[in-house]
Order: structure tokens, then C-alpha cells, then sequence
């Protein structure tokens, strides 16, 4: 017990890491929250209007295709009256008069209508490119797009005249489609915030556990102390076993810190009651995710690692798994690639736990069944890393 007062002691002294890996990124993880929880309310639908495009139409064919071609362009675009003479229509694209310039030479409507009928190529409308490429081609398609329907028409129909054929691209051109907003943003409640702060905080609980804990053991695994600690009638198991509880202690002081922060900031306490078990299954996930920083500091100490190589991996590796878990970026945004190494990640496992018990309407077996695969997957990384550990600490005690 003495041992593991003294490991105590040790983080004690080291106030900077608390501060900084417990405190510090506590509040991030608050300010973080903030953020999501004011995205998710701007829910304003911004007005959809087309762009409008200022054209200079210019008439060669005066049939009744291209005034029908001028009729349509007027209800969607600003047709502006520019003489049919070079200098006139340059001068309207160089100082931007105009957008565009669409000619229909002569001979298009009778051209059109008789290509389409015997197979030919469509004939093509004559444009003029300004300033605004995007807003010539806008143009340029709409103008193509009606043409194209009038030549549709006429072949569907080889026995329709011209203003039979116009009528049936008239009641076309005016349907409306009909566009419904649905607004996809994901409902704010406390437990969607304490979701996404539990998650976040992967990154908190595996810097400090990991630099602290390791500090810790680093301390303890010193050649002075080490010889004290053999020349002693306490044995090296309870001596190792004592350190490593010290530094259980530690990690679920960070996990009570982080848990206690997270319910009081996302408003969990006002629905506590409700949620309750569903809150103690998230937190014991998270629990038991805290198990895995705590073997990695106790592996990296037996491989003679010390405080500057500890602060690089934990902040490093904390990085690194907390994006696999999804706390940076959503994991269904990212490539296959990425989802699948992220199942190589202790972190997806914790964030699937959190997340299914905090989404869950109820407690259910299947629901309890799913969390334990999730936790005991946990579990074997931890042990797994426990295990590299301790064939560590083997080869240095046989190197001496």
C-alpha cells in the first residue's frame, strides 16, 4: 500500500501534466461540444432561386422554333436587346453588357425539325463566350436543352406541324418539379452530447493516462530504486502490483473527472433519471477503454522509454486513435480503406459502445450483448499490450 501511495506522490508532482492532459483538454472537448450543439440548431433553409444569365439573342432564322427557343429563354434567363452587328455584340461581351451571345442562323428551325426526323446530327446554336464562363455555359444548355426537346418532339411525331410540336414542348418546359426540403441534420439531446464528448475524450484519457502512468512507472522502474526495492523483504510482485494499482487509481480518478464533466456540461443531469442506464453503460465502456493507455504506459516503461519519448506517443498515438474512433471526423465520411483500419483501433470499439447505449430508446439484451463484443474486443487489446509488456520486463530482468 506504501508503494502505491508513493506512486501517488509521484503524479502529485508532476501538476503540469495534470493540468494540461486532464484540464486543458477537458475544456476542449467542452468547447468542441459547443460547436456541435450550435451547428446542429442552424437550422434556417436557405431560398433556391436559378441563376439568371444575361444574354444577347440574336434571331438570323425568325421561325417559329427560334421564337420559341426565345420565348423559353426569357422566363429563365435576362435577355438583354444588343444590335445584330460584330462591333455591337463585341463590345456588349468586353465591357459585360452581357453574359452571352446565342445566334440562331439561318435556317435552324427547318433544319432542326428535319434532323431529327432522318437521323442527322442536330444543327447547333452559334455562342459567343464572355468574362463568365459559367454563366455561358448555363446558357448554352438551356438554350441546347430546348432545342433538343423540340427535336425530340418532332421525332416522336413525324406527322406534327411546328405548332403542334411547340405546344408539346410548351406543357413540358412547364412542369414543375416538385422539390421538397427535408432538413438532415442530427437531433441535439444530451445524450448525442455526451456521446460525442465520451468520445472525444479517448484522445484526453490516453495522453494523460499514458504520460502520467508512465511518468509514474518510469519513476519506479529507475536502476536506484529498483535495487532498493529488491534488497528489501517485499516482493517484486507486490512491489509491481502495487505500482501498477497506484497508477489505477490515477486512471480512474482521469475517468471520474472526464465522466463528471461530461454529464454536467451536455445537460445529462436534467435527464439523468431517464437515461440512466443507459449513461452507466456508456461509462463503463469507457471505463474499461481506459485500460488500454494504461497497459501501453506500463509496456513502454518496461521498454526503457522515459518522459520526452512518453509525451510524443501519447500525444501521438492519442491523435491517431481517437480519428479511428470517429471523434475527429464521422467514419462513414472517410474511404474503405479507413473504416477498415479503424476496427484495428481500440477506439472504433469504445465509440460503438458509447454510441449504441446512448442512442438506445431502452436497456435491452440484444443491446447488452452488442456492448459486450464491443468491450470484450477492448479487453483483448489491453491484454494484448499487457502481454508485449511483460515479455518486456522479462528480457531486461534477464539482461541484468
Amino acid at each position: 500500500m506504501n508503494i502505491a501511495k508513493r506512486a501517488l506522490t509521484i503524479a502529485l508532482r508532476h501538476p503540469i501534466y495534470l493540468v494540461i492532459y486532464i484540464g486543458f483538454l477537458s475544456v476542449m472537448g467542452v468547447a468542441l461540444m459547443g460547436e456541435v450543439d450550435g451547428g446542429a440548431h442552424a437550422s434556417e433553409t436557405a431560398g433556391t432561386e436559378g441563376a439568371r444569365t444575361r444574354i444577347a439573342w440574336i434571331d438570323r432564322d425568325d421561325s417559329a422554333v427560334s421564337r420559341g427557343v426565345e420565348k423559353a429563354l426569357a422566363r429563365t434567363d435576362e435577355l438583354v436587346p444588343c444590335e445584330d452587328e460584330e462591333v455591337a455584340l463585341q463590345d456588349a461581351l468586353a465591357s459585360d453588357h452581357v453574359d452571352a451571345v446565342l445566334i440562331a442562323p439561318a435556317g435552324f428551325g427547318d433544319d432542326l425539325i428535319d434532323s431529327a426526323r432522318s437521323g442527322r446530327e442536330l444543327p447547333a446554336l452559334e455562342v459567343a463566350t464572355g468574362s463568365d464562363m459559367q454563366a455561358t455555359a448555363l446558357a448554352s444548355q438551356r438554350a441546347s436543352r430546348l432545342a433538343s426537346l423540340v427535336a425530340s418532339q418532332a421525332a416522336i411525331d413525324p406527322r406534327a406541324d411546328v405548332e403542334q410540336i411547340l405546344a408539346n414542348v410548351r406543357d413540358l418546359d412547364d412542369l414543375d418539379a416538385n422539390v421538397e426540403v427535408i432538413e438532415a441534420t442530427q437531433e441535439d439531446t444530451a445524450a448525442s452530447r455526451l456521446a460525442f464528448y465520451l468520445t472525444f475524450s479517448s484522445y484526453t484519457v490516453t495522453s494523460s493516462v499514458v504520460v502520467i502512468a508512465g511518468v509514474v512507472l518510469a519513476a519506479m522502474s529507475k536502476p536506484g530504486v529498483r535495487h532498493r526495492q529488491l534488497a528489501s523483504t517485499v516482493s517484486s510482485w507486490r512491489t509491481g502490483a502495487e505500482s501498477i494499482a497506484g497508477c489505477a487509481v490515477l486512471t480512474l480518478g482521469v475517468c471520474a473527472w472526464v465522466a463528471t464533466v461530461g454529464i454536467v456540461t451536455s445537460g445529462a443531469t436534467a435527464t439523468f433519471a431517464q437515461i440512466a442506464p443507459q449513461i452507466c453503460l456508456a461509462l463503463t465502456s469507457f471505463l474499461v477503454f481506459s485500460m488500454v493507455p494504461l497497459s501501453l504506459a506500463y509496456t513502454l516503461t518496461q521498454c526503457g522509454l522515459r518522459e520526452e519519448a512518453l509525451n510524443a506517443i501519447a500525444n501521438l498515438g492519442g491523435m491517431i486513435m481517437s480519428f479511428l474512433g470517429g471523434a475527429w471526423v464521422p467514419l462513414s465520411l472517410m474511404g474503405h480503406g479507413v473504416q477498415t483500419a479503424a476496427r484495428l483501433s481500440p477506439t472504433f470499439w469504445m465509440y460503438d459502445a458509447v454510441t449504441r447505449a446512448l442512442e438506445a430508446p431502452r436497456v435491452t439484451p440484444q443491446l447488452l450483448g452488442t456492448i459486450g463484443v464491443d468491450l470484450g474486443i477492448i479487453a483483448l487489446f489491453a491484454a494484448a499490450i499487457a502481454s508485449a509488456g511483460l515479455v518486456a520486463a522479462r528480457l531486461r530482468v534477464r539482461e541484468r
